[in-house]
């Protein structure tokens, strides 16, 4: 605890962040927890909605996303991801100092998905800290279509062999035009980031959404047929920018906000 506080505090002041101002951009926080069985799942979703997620907003956490992967579900490893929007990166250090000060031998809900004797809810919390794009500095809840049951959240991740690779990848986002071919193909991204820390780096993550499955496909085809895509993917500066990626189809927790 000391010493990812301590890292935060080198970020704060780093970026500037560590006043009480807005920062010009985004700072966004994923959690994934890995379990076992649905019934720590289900465990979870009660705990966020009921205690984290409201502590959240108490800490100037507007909005919190909640989901739970679609084609990643398997018997040995269930997972939650949890997404927490933060206007700037001081916020996270007085949630953690916040959250680190809470007595574990009192009856205190924060704690209370832990127990004493009870099984683990969880077998491991996997963590990233997120910086917005330079030209999409603000998350964005708002979509062209209303949500459903069938919505599909699409969350990616893009790893690069070196630093200079993936500030490349990050340039082709931004300067190169691929934030601007998702929006005019109507891609309803709720985000794009760059990992600034996490166990998986160098790398970027984004989010988008889709009515269903079908127009996921129909989108994700239009994009791979665009000229825009054709150009800018035979581009040599973009040329093996990306050494792996994770494609992660989602729908929304029972506890998610949007």
């Amino acid at each position: 605890m000391k010493y990812y506080l301590l890292l935060l505090s080198f970020l704060c002041s780093f970026t500037g962040a560590g006043a009480q101002t807005t920062s010009d951009r985004d700072y966004y926080l994923v959690k994934v927890y890995h379990c076992s069985n649905q019934q720590q799942i289900e465990q979870i979703e009660q705990y966020l909605g009921k205690e984290l997620i409201p502590f959240l907003h108490q800490n100037g956490v507007a909005k919190v996303g909640a989901f739970l992967p679609i084609d990643h579900d398997t018997a040995t490893d269930k997972q939650l991801y949890l997404w927490i929007p933060l206007t700037r990166l001081d916020q996270l250090a007085r949630i953690e100092n916040r959250f680190g000060n809470l007595n574990p031998y009192a009856d205190t809900g924060l704690l209370r998905i832990y127990g004493n004797n009870a099984p683990a809810p969880y077998n491991s919390i996997e963590t990233m800290l997120s910086e917005a794009f330079a030209f999409h500095k603000r998350y964005n809840l708002a979509a062209s279509f209303t949500p459903s049951s069938e919505t599909v959240y699409e969350f990616r991740s893009y790893e690069s062999s070196t630093e200079n690779l993936h500030l490349r990848k990050v340039h082709m986002f931004n300067q190169g035009g691929e934030i601007d071919l998702f929006k005019k193909l109507d891609f309803n991204a709720v985000f794009y980031a760059r990992v600034i820390a996490g166990a998986h780096m160098p790398n970027l993550i984004y989010m988008t959404r889709f009515r269903n499955r079908a127009d996921r496909e129909e989108h994700w085809t239009r994009f791979g047929n665009s000229p825009e895509w054709k150009t800018m993917s035979a581009m040599p500066k973009y040329g093996n920018t990306v050494s792996k990626h994770v494609v992660v189809l989602m729908r929304a927790s029972v506890c998610s906000e949007f």
